[in-house]
C-alpha cells in the first residue's frame, strides 16, 4: 500500500503542476507570419514502412509549406505502394530506398541511414550547417500553417539546438481518438511546458527538428540509437552533451489517432519497453557534470514511474481480490478508499477534458487549428464527453496492461515489434 500511496502522491503532484502551468503559461502566443522564411534551410526526414494510405497527403502538405526545404522519404523496405505514390509527388523530394537485411531494424537505424544523403545535399547546396535544420516527421504528420514561422523564430536563438513542436490528433471523432487528443494536445503539452521551466523539454518523435551543426558536431553521424523509444534516447544524448531543446506549443503537427484499444495497448507497450531501453544511460546521467540536478531528477522520475505504476497496479489488484473474494474485516474503510480513489480519477478526467476544450478554442481563435475537433462541432454531445471523461479518468488500466506486456518482452529480450497501424 505504501508503494501505491507514493505513486498516487506523485500522480497528484503532477496533476497540480500541470494545472498550475496551464494558468500561468502565456496564452498561445504566435508570431506574425511573413513571406520571408529563407533564414533557415530545412531537410525533413519522413521514415516510411507501408504508408500508402497517408504518404501522398503528407508530402503534398510538406511541399506546400512556405519554408526552404528538401524532403527525404526513407522507405524501410515497404511492400505496398508507398514508394510509387511518393514518386508521383512533384517537389524537392528524394527517396532513400532501404532493403533487408539493412531495413526494418528500427526507426533509429532508418533515420541514421539518411545522414550521408543529408550531408550530400548540404554540400551540393553549399548550406551553412548552423542554418540547416533537420526535421523528423511521421508519414501521417501534417504541420500547422504557422510551423515555419515558429520554427524560424525558435532557431533564431543560437543557443537552441533542437525544437519539439506540439502534437495533436487529426480530426478526432470517436471517444478513443478524443482521449488520445486530450493526452497529447493538453497533458503532454503541459508536461512539456513545465519541463521547459527546468530546461528539460524532450523530443517526441513526430515534429522534432534540430540544428545540423549542433547535433553532428556533438553526436556524430549516428545521432539516433537503437532504443524502441529513439526520440527520448536522442533527448538523453543531447542533454548529456549540454544541447538545449526548446518546446514550441503555438505550432503543432497533426497525426492520425489509433482506432482500436488493442493497437493502443501495443503502442504503449512498445513505448514502455523503449523507456526501459534508455535505462542504460542512467549511470552516465547521474555522474554527468553537464546536466543540472533538475534535469537529472526529471529523467529519473521518467524511468522510475513505470515501475511505481506497475507495483501500484498490482497493489490495487491485490486489495480488490482481498475485498471481494477473501473478505475484509474493515470492509467499510476499504470501500471508502475505493470510492475516494474513484472520485480522484474522475476529477482528473473532468479537469483535463475541460482544459482540452479551452485549448481547442484558443487554437481556433488564433486560426491555427488544421482540422476541427469533434468537441467543437455540433455533432458533439454530452454523452460523448462523459465517455471521454471516464476513459481519461481510468486510462491507467490500459497503461497497466501495456506495462506488463513491455516487462514480459523485456525479460524475454524481445525487441521486435510489428508497426502499429493507425488507419
Amino acid at each position: 500500500m505504501i508503494i501505491y500511496i507514493i505513486a498516487l502522491l506523485l500522480f497528484m503532484t503532477q496533476c497540480f503542476l500541470m494545472t498550475f502551468t496551464f494558468f500561468h503559461d502565456k496564452k498561445f502566443e504566435t508570431h506574425e507570419i511573413t513571406d520571408n522564411n529563407d533564414d533557415f534551410f530545412y531537410i525533413i526526414l519522413v521514415p516510411c514502412l507501408n504508408e500508402e494510405k497517408v504518404i501522398g497527403n503528407t508530402l503534398k502538405k510538406l511541399v506546400n509549406l512556405k519554408i526552404s526545404k528538401h524532403i527525404i522519404v526513407i522507405d524501410d523496405d515497404s511492400d505496398d505502394n508507398t514508394v510509387n505514390i511518393a514518386k508521383k509527388i512533384n517537389g524537392p523530394i528524394s527517396i532513400l530506398k532501404r532493403v533487408k537485411p539493412n531495413a526494418r531494424n528500427g526507426k533509429g537505424s532508418a533515420l541514421n541511414s539518411s545522414i550521408p544523403l543529408i550531408k550530400q545535399i548540404m554540400e551540393e547546396k553549399n548550406l551553412d550547417s548552423s542554418k540547416t535544420i533537420i526535421g523528423v516527421m511521421d508519414a501521417d504528420g501534417i504541420l500547422s500553417y504557422n510551423s515555419g514561422t515558429e520554427l524560424n523564430y525558435a532557431f533564431s536563438n543560437s543557443d537552441v539546438s533542437a525544437v519539439q513542436l506540439r502534437v495533436k490528433m487529426k480530426s478526432p471523432t470517436t471517444v478513443l481518438q478524443t482521449f488520445q487528443d486530450i493526452e497529447f494536445f493538453v497533458i503532454n503539452h503541459l508536461t512539456q511546458i513545465f519541463r521547459s521551466y527546468i530546461d528539460s523539454a524532450a523530443l517526441c518523435g513526430n515534429g522534432q527538428f534540430f540544428r545540423a551543426s549542433s547535433v553532428f558536431d556533438c553526436l556524430g553521424e549516428a545521432p539516433w540509437g537503437d532504443a524502441l523509444l529513439e526520440d527520448y534516447e536522442l533527448t538523453l544524448r543531447m542533454k548529456l552533451k549540454g544541447l538545449k531543446i526548446k518546446y514550441v506549443g503555438s505550432a503543432y503537427v497533426d497525426q492520425e489517432a489509433l482506432i482500436s484499444f488493442k493497437r493502443l495497448l501495443v503502442q504503449r507497450a512498445r513505448w514502455s519497453q523503449g523507456g526501459f531501453n534508455c535505462w542504460k544511460y542512467l549511470h552516465e546521467i547521474i555522474k554527468s557534470k553537464i546536466m543540472s540536478t533538475s534535469q537529472k531528477m526529471d529523467v529519473l522520475l521518467f524511468c522510475i514511474m513505470p515501475i511505481l505504476n506497475t507495483l501500484s497496479g498490482f497493489t490495487i489488484i491485490f486489495y480488490t481480490f482481498k475485498f471481494f473474494i477473501v473478505g475484509s474485516s474493515d470492509w467499510i474503510g476499504t470501500l471508502i478508499s475505493f470510492i475516494f480513489l474513484s472520485i480522484i480519477g474522475l476529477l482528473f478526467g473532468v479537469l483535463f477534458t475541460e482544459l482540452y476544450i479551452i485549448e481547442l478554442k484558443r487554437a481556433e481563435k488564433k486560426g491555427v487549428i488544421i482540422n476541427h475537433a469533434d468537441f467543437l462541432n455540433d455533432n458533439s454531445n454530452i454523452f460523448k464527453m462523459l465517455r471521454a471523461i471516464v476513459l481519461l479518468s481510468y486510462m491507467y488500466i490500459i497503461f497497466f496492461g501495456s506495462l506488463i506486456l513491455s516487462i514480459i518482452r523485456l525479460l524475454e529480450n524481445n525487441n521486435s515489434w510489428e508497426k502499429t497501424k493507425r488507419i
